[in-house]
């Protein structure tokens, strides 16, 4: 994850850096804040139901931090873990947001936030 993570940064960066064949200045960049959510090898055993309602939890929290205009992507990853990207104005707030997440605060996901930047308007999503 981390060298997919470096590869698409590196050629992020490259793309954005370079000016045209014209000599325009660069694209405007836009900074998102690329949380990891990890599942926690040392989880704690919890009851079935326990465990179904602090993943509704989650996912009510992920439905509120969109109607707040701060998540723009989250989905899980086909082994366990998954990702937000979120649209904060710093760091402080990322990791408040994160820590406010049930799964996380419970103990079943850690995660690492990575400031990550993209050209402005490169980052559309499907309808």
């Amino acid at each position: 994850m981390k060298t997919l993570f470096t590869i698409t940064i590196v050629l992020a960066a490259h793309l954005i850096m370079a000016q045209d064949k014209e000599g325009n200045p660069p694209m405007e960049i836009v900074k998102y804040y690329f949380v990891e959510l990890i599942t926690n090898p040392d989880k704690p055993e919890l009851p079935k139901a326990q465990v179904d309602s602090i993943q509704r939890a989650h996912m009510a929290n992920i439905s509120k931090m969109i109607t707040d205009k701060k998540l723009v992507l989250a989905g899980p990853f086909e082994n366990g873990g998954g990702i937000f990207i979120l649209k904060v104005e710093s760091m402080e707030e990322a990791e408040k947001l994160v820590a406010q997440d049930p799964a996380i605060s419970a103990g079943r996901l850690t995660t690492e936030i990575r400031p990550w930047y993209t050209a402005k308007g490169s980052f559309v999503l499907e309808e």
